[in-house]
């Protein structure tokens, strides 16, 4: 036992790290991932109670997949009674011992098995997730619960839906994969490829949405996660370019993390942040993978990002950043998967090289093209209200009014900015720079 541990700070830290392992071993056995949920969501609640009076185990996690498991046991041999099914042990848990969940909890009961030693079955059930017979609008939702471990809401915020349409979708997909009875396992390479899109907007998707939150060591939490799935991924599939431009991006962006704040926690943008505390393994690694994307012959959109992280990065290195070059990989994104977030980094490279009013006028035809219901030149068709509740639209807004001294407008792009700003530290670094914009520093 280690009684220094919190137990409550234990069980939170399982649920964002060890969450889909759990559910994709357990949920493989039968398809059930709603009920996989269940069981470990209440194993969750179980080993904050007990821990509290016994202390928190040397092996929690592997503690809380054998009071899962044991009570999907339960179920399956009520089931098996109700229904005079055949009840399989070798099927169900892949062991024929069959212990109640209580014996778990006895101090006297064997130890858990160690976490090391359980396989990892997540690439399995990010297949599932995206079999042709789930609706395509749930699969990546499917993914990002099921196996990432996110909630609806973190779901709702990351891809700017209403958190009722994310409910209703992931309960419609989930009860789709138990009636249709997906099986698990990996797929075959014809179907794998098909498939891999989804994998990796998924593994992309977690990436993206803890970005924000994610800790400065960028091995713990759903980063770490999306770090060691992308390289699986990778070595999985070690002649497709996508899923190594999907690795180069992730580790690429991940590298920055020790960089983004400041000893004292402020937020530090990339082009004052200090290359020398990057991390240079996860550097290394990100661009291995992308020489694995040029020997492909093969560059999609993630191998794209990946080539204008790089960039940026070299550029902070050495001072000087080939503006140019940068543009035209944003182009190559917009034609091949234009998106908002794209469109507003490229109006940030086309103000570096044309000015301020330049990058202006693009976010104006962004705007207004999404005003009139269409899609701006090499870009995506978004709502006005999409656009106006995307923050770094606004956080760009107030920077290049900054800079052609236009203040009341600067003003209210700071205004707006700040108020959909979740991260502390950057919001702190908004204000402080609308106060110097007020006080004409």
């Amino acid at each position: 036992m280690t009684e220094n541990s919190d137990p409550s700070e234990t069980a939170m830290a399982l649920s964002q790290d060890s969450w889909g392992r759990i559910i994709a071993l357990i949920a493989s056995a039968d398809g059930d991932i709603a009920g996989a949920e269940d069981a470990l969501s209440s194993a969750l609640e179980t080993g904050v109670r007990v821990w509290r009076e016994q202390g928190v185990p040397a092996n929690p996690e592997g503690w809380l997949y054998r009071v899962a498991l044991n009570a999907r046991r339960d179920v399956w041999k009520s089931a098996a009674t109700r229904t005079s099914a055949v009840w399989d042990p070798e099927v169900h848990d892949g062991s024929s011992d069959s212990v109640h969940p209580g014996s778990a909890l006895h101090p006297g009961s064997a130890d858990p098995p160690d976490p090391g030693a359980l396989p990892d079955r997540r690439l399995e059930l990010l297949g599932a997730c995206a079999h042709p017979d789930i609706d395509p609008p749930a699969r990546p939702l499917l993914m990002l619960s099921a196996v990432m471990g996110m909630t609806g809401k973190q779901i709702a915020a990351g891809m700017a839906l209403p958190v009722a349409t994310v409910a209703a979708r992931l309960t419609r997909a989930k009860k789709r994969i138990a009636a249709v009875g997906i099986g698990f396992g990996l797929p075959d390479r014809s179907d794998l490829d098909v498939r891999l899109p989804d994998i990796q907007e998924a593994i992309y998707g977690a990436f993206a949405i803890d970005w924000v939150h994610a800790p400065a060591q960028p091995r713990d939490g759903t980063i770490g996660e999306t770090l060691y799935l992308s390289r699986l991924l990778a070595e999985l599939c070690p002649s497709d370019g996508e899923s190594h431009g999907l690795a180069a991006l992730v580790h690429l962006s991940a590298a920055r993390f020790p960089a983004r704040r400041s000893r004292e926690g402020l937020f530090v943008p990339l082009d004052d942040q200090d290359p020398g505390i990057w991390d240079a393994v996860l550097i290394a690694r990100g661009e291995d993978h992308l020489r694995s994307v040029q020997h492909s012959g093969e560059i999609g959109r993630f191998g794209l990002l990946a080539a204008i992280q790089i960039l940026h990065m070299s550029g902070v290195r050495r001072g000087s950043t080939d503006w140019p070059m940068l543009l035209r990989l944003h182009d190559d994104v917009e034609r091949m998967a234009p998106s908002l977030g794209g469109a507003v980094s490229r109006a940030a490279v086309i103000a570096e090289i044309d000015g301020p009013e330049a990058g202006l006028a693009q976010l104006d035809a962004l705007e207004g093209s999404s005003r009139r219901g269409r899609p701006p030149v090499e870009g995506p068709a978004v709502s006005p209200a999409r656009v106006d509740a995307f923050q770094p639209t606004w956080a760009l807004r107030a920077h290049l009014h900054t800079r052609t001294g236009h203040e009341q407008e600067a003003q209210r792009a700071y205004r707006r900015a700040i108020e959909l700003t979740t991260d502390p530290a950057e919001r702190a670094y908004l204000e402080n720079r609308s106060f110097e914009n007020r006080s004409g520093r």
